[in-house]
């Protein structure tokens, strides 16, 4: 079966079929497309509930920061299962604050234990400032010793889930209604030990999630969504291959052929791709442009460099892979028919061919609202779409006055 694996074979398919051979524009076309695309509904996007990422840890207001990755909710719910994270960090001796040095999997939040080599026993998070590298987070105890490597952070619910309740599942409402309605939110009723679930709210504020009933600090809800997706040809971050490594003899007068040995590891790298290294005794070269030309082994490979000034033979550290941009994503992977409509419904609009691109805006309406007919039967989007909850009725019988 035809399938089109990347974003450079779409580009070649568009190419091929409209017997194009600007690969720029056909570029812009897919990124027109895309723009088109971004509300998609597929499987492939929903997140795992489960995930420790994808459950939030409530800050002192009670409120969860909306996650980077949301695209649109489905369905909230409040389980009480304990969440661990973990995160790069730095710290002193006798000190009571960290740095962390990598982001951490999830949001961090005030109470959480935290672990690790040169933390105290039992040491909880006091003032948080942040959860991005970076970040300075204050502790209760003073560091033991040097703190270093990777750190531990977990939320101090106990690690159990609740055997009766009750467990609450989130319906989704206003900003406005959030606000008013948070304001007699002292009016709900608590039953406690009662085997049920309850229905509760939330709602976006400013850039965090507020609930309905009020949450504590370091609570933890579920949070159950479809995932926004990267564009194709989008930078991508470089990654560091290996940290060690020794140019060795270099051949050719520009470009130049040279080997890197004693490399940790050659694995994530492939014959085309861009590297860097930082120089030492030897170099790559300086202002060029720098390919693996083979793997050599496990632990090596040769590169040539183009431009620039001449590779010199010794040591270098850090081997990157650089200048990488998305080449795949969920949609292309299971919706190919998606990115294929749209691309050409743009080339053609762009071509000022009205007929053709008539043609194909058609067949990708088609194709999305097969995917929106799953939706809306329930098959997708993990439920029922109805306004009214399969718990009790929307009328509001929680408030009560005592």
């Amino acid at each position: 079966m035809f399938q089109i694996p990347t974003a450079d074979s779409l580009v070649e398919f568009v190419k091929d079929f409209t017997g194009s051979t600007n690969d720029t524009e056909i570029k812009k076309c897919i990124f027109m497309a895309e723009l088109s695309m971004r509300n998609i509904e597929l499987p492939a996007l929903r997140s795992d509930p489960y995930a420790a990422e994808n459950i939030g840890i409530a800050d002192e207001n009670g409120r969860i920061a909306i996650p980077g990755d949301m695209n649109k909710p489905i369905v909230f719910f409040k389980q009480g299962n304990q969440v661990t994270t973990t995160a790069g960090a730095t710290g002193t001796t006798g000190q009571f604050t960290i740095t962390l040095t990598t982001s951490a999997q999830t949001n961090l939040s005030t109470g959480m234990v935290v672990s690790g080599t040169g933390i105290a026993t039992g040491a909880t998070i006091t003032v948080l400032g942040g959860s991005t590298a970076g970040s300075v987070i204050t502790l209760s105890l003073a560091n033991t010793s040097t703190v270093s490597g990777t750190i531990t952070f977990t939320s101090g619910s106990g690690g159990t889930v609740s055997p009766n309740g009750p467990w609450l599942v989130y319906d989704r409402i206003g900003d406005r209604d959030i606000i008013t309605q948070g304001l007699l939110a002292q009016l709900y009723m608590q039953p406690y030990n009662v085997p049920q679930v309850i229905r509760g709210k939330f709602s976006e504020v400013y850039n965090k999630y507020q609930f309905l009933p009020l949450i504590g600090e370091g609570a933890l809800v579920n949070m159950y969504y479809y995932k926004a997706w990267p564009l194709l040809f989008s930078p991508v971050d470089d990654v560091i291959i290996s940290t060690t490594g020794t140019v060795g003899s270099i051949t050719g007068a520009g470009p130049w052929t040279a080997a890197i040995s004693g490399m940790s590891t050659n694995t994530g790298l492939a014959i085309g791709d861009e590297i860097s290294a930082t120089a030492g005794v030897g170099s790559l070269g300086g202002g060029g442009t720098y390919t693996v030309a083979s793997l050599v082994g496990s632990t090596g490979i040769t590169f040539t460099a183009t431009g620039g000034t001449t590779p010199t033979a010794g040591t270098v550290t850090n081997v990157t892979l650089t200048n990488q941009t998305v080449q795949s994503n969920a949609v292309l992977a299971t919706w190919a028919e998606g990115y294929v409509y749209s691309t050409l419904r743009e080339y053609y609009i762009k071509r000022h061919n009205e007929t053709d691109a008539a043609i194909y805006d058609g067949k990708f309406k088609e194709a999305w609202n097969q995917v929106n007919d799953q939706n809306n039967l329930g098959k997708w989007s993990g439920g029922h779409t109805k306004l009214t909850s399969v718990w009790q009725p929307r009328i509001y019988r929680q408030f009560n006055v005592k």
